[in-house]
């Protein structure tokens, strides 16, 4: 019992100085406004009282944060403007006015838009992301968030770089994914922790206090929020303070440690009063009123229910609350015996309806009662009347009926269509995060693959050139036939090292340009006229090519078939001259080879696997292939692709 009052004593005193910081500056603030600075420097104070209020009263923020603009208009300062709208999107964040908050946001985006400012734009985009998680566009929220850590870690801001880490684990934790949130958040909170930075560390310790309690782990969700309490303390961050508290007090609750739960949700409210945190509030009335009911405190849930009934009558916006708030009068009038007013709030919905059928029945009967009384004609024809009456009543009534239930339905239907809005953005997040990680995975099987192949069967054939140039050499080979197989044989590994690598070179790349397809095929031309001295080789590339990029498959498509018909040509065309040209014409990349050898005649020879071999490559890459032959009339070799860039 002594550890219990402790605890509460403690939990008590820690709010004499949660604000304490946050309140030395304000006061400040005020001190410098009342020493009639100019223009510039007033609009400026405006600012500053707008941030810092709103981390103790929104109401205070709104108002500063209204003179701070009307003062920065007059001034038409752009730099100021653009800071005061987005210190008022801070303000609506806040207090979850997310339209008000996205409208403040965006102004700001487009102020700094025109002022070309590369860090108040990632710094706005950041803030949008967290509005787009709390309207449930993660998505949206996901790629700003990304975007952002790219951006500052490319800037060395390791702190914004946490803060936002932290918002990516809340936003995994909103999707179930309770293991990516807790690695976002402890790197969040390992950076905060080891540069002491309580004011992201309320947020942080909160945030990761949420995902443990999803997860059941009551106790490590108890020390999360204690850590959120000490930080939010130092810090004056009353927003964190108060949902630790709300969310401690729940645990409280669940625990049936009544005392310790009232002391925690009264310091709650309190918070959420001063920071006029309506939508949160009713919440936390809500639970406390649930809280009462519990430990059969029912007089004093009465109270709060009461109030909240006053709160929610004044708008049709909150009937499903006001059906929640009935719920409750029902169980606590039930728990003290009183069934006059159980039936009243069971039947309070239906009331208005009741009545205004009870009134039309005794006004009918009234009158068909009053001119029964006088002929019997009159009342046959008092009765067709009030049959006429009574069907136009029930038609009426289904009419009610129809719309109501209409209603109903429309509000069933938008409620399954933002379900499925929410399922389909989660599925497109979780789609877009599976994509990336499997081109990740074959990206590093490709880099294994030809790792391998240049570990292994390189250094192999590397090996084989090794042993016969050391067979030649240390044996006085006579056999000329011997000889030439073994130059046969060195010169056809050389050949498959030359080869592997162009494998290798094309497995480690995403996409090839056409620059890197020229290096390669000038290498192949000049290694082919070494060996042919009575050929002269030509290439001839537009420069318009250069830029040109193609996947890593259509690059080496293109290459093989190149090497394949200059080889055709050196082997079987006799000639004495090769020319390689390519050219851009009408968004098409055109390759010819060109030889002035023999030729042959193209309808009376059999398709070799050569030519086989370079139509079918062709096609894999949507490109057409020709061949144009006569006899003496050389060769022509047309390759056609659509290009890309």
């Amino acid at each position: 019992m002594r550890k219990k009052l402790l605890y509460i004593i403690f939990i008590l005193y820690s709010f004499i100085s949660y604000s304490q910081n946050a309140q030395d500056i304000i006061d400040k603030l005020k001190v410098d406004l009342k020493s009639n600075p100019d223009a510039k420097k007033t609009a400026s104070i405006y600012s500053d009282l707008t941030w810092y209020y709103s981390n103790v009263a929104t109401d205070s923020a709104l108002a500063y944060g209204k003179k701070a603009l009307f003062e920065a208009s007059k001034l038409k300062d752009s730099i100021l403007l653009a800071q005061i709208y987005s210190d008022l999107g801070a303000v609506y964040f806040r207090r979850s006015e997310f339209q008000n908050c996205r409208m403040s946001y965006l102004t700001a985006l487009k102020i700094r838009k025109l002022r070309n400012d590369k860090l108040g734009i990632a710094k706005i985009n950041l803030n949008l992301a967290n509005v787009y998680n709390k309207e449930n566009y993660k998505q949206e929220a996901l790629k700003n968030y990304l975007e952002g850590v790219d951006f500052f870690e490319k800037a060395n801001n390791q702190q914004i770089v946490a803060v936002t880490k932290a918002n990516i684990g809340s936003l995994f934790n909103d999707l179930k994914n309770y293991a990516k949130a807790k690695a976002y958040l402890q790197d969040a909170i390992a950076y905060q922790e080891k540069n002491q930075l309580d004011e992201g560390l309320s947020t942080s310790y909160l945030s990761m206090g949420n995902v443990y309690l999803k997860l059941k782990d009551t106790l490590t969700s108890i020390k999360y929020y204690e850590k959120c309490i000490a930080s939010s303390k130092k810090s004056g961050n009353n927003l964190s303070l108060s949902s630790a508290l709300n969310n401690l007090g729940s645990i409280k609750s669940q625990q049936k440690k009544s005392a310790e739960a009232s002391a925690i949700f009264n310091k709650s409210k309190a918070l959420r009063d001063t920071l006029d945190l309506k939508t949160d509030e009713s919440i936390l009335s809500l639970a406390i009123a649930k809280e009462h009911i519990m430990y059969g405190r029912f007089n004093e849930a009465n109270k709060v229910l009461n109030q909240l009934k006053n709160q929610y009558s004044k708008s049709k916006n909150f009937d499903n609350n006001l059906f929640e708030v009935y719920h409750f009068f029902i169980l606590s009038y039930g728990y003290l015996k009183i069934p006059d007013s159980v039936e009243y709030y069971s039947n309070l919905t239906y009331k208005m309806q009741d009545s205004v059928i009870k009134i039309n029945v005794n006004k009918q009967t009234n009158e068909l009662e009053a001119k029964y009384q006088t002929t019997k004609k009159e009342k046959q024809l008092l009765v067709q009347e009030a049959d006429v009456k009574k069907k136009e009543t029930i038609i009426f009534g289904l009419a009610i009926l129809a719309v109501f239930l209409s209603i109903v339905g429309f509000l069933i239907y938008r409620q399954q269509k933002l379900k499925n809005f929410q399922q389909t953005q989660e599925f497109k997040l979780k789609t877009a995060i599976a994509r990336v990680e499997t081109q990740n995975k074959l990206q590093a099987q490709r880099l294994n693959i030809s790792r391998d192949l240049h570990d292994n069967i390189g250094a192999q054939l590397t090996f084989i050139i090794s042993s016969v140039d050391a067979i030649k050499y240390a044996f006085d080979i006579q056999n000329p036939k011997l000889n030439n197989k073994l130059k046969t044989i060195s010169d056809f590994t050389k050949t498959t090292i030359i080869e592997l690598r162009d494998t290798i070179w094309a497995m480690n790349s995403t996409e090839i340009t056409f620059e890197e397809l020229r290096s390669r095929i000038l290498n192949f031309i000049e290694k082919a006229q070494e060996a042919t001295e009575n050929i002269d080789f030509k290439f001839t590339i537009d420069d318009k090519l250069k830029e040109y990029k193609f996947s890593s498959i259509k690059g080496m498509n293109i290459y093989r078939t190149i090497q394949e018909a200059i080889n055709n040509a050196i082997k079987y065309a006799g000639c004495t001259q090769i020319n390689v040209i390519a050219k851009s014409e009408n968004k098409t990349l055109t390759i010819l080879i060109v030889d002035n050898g023999k030729g042959f005649d193209i309808e009376n020879s059999e398709s070799g696997n050569g030519l086989q071999n370079m139509k079918k490559r062709m096609e894999e890459i949507n490109a057409t292939f020709q061949i144009k032959s006569g006899e003496n009339n050389g060769t022509v070799v047309l390759l056609t692709i659509p290009a890309t860039t």
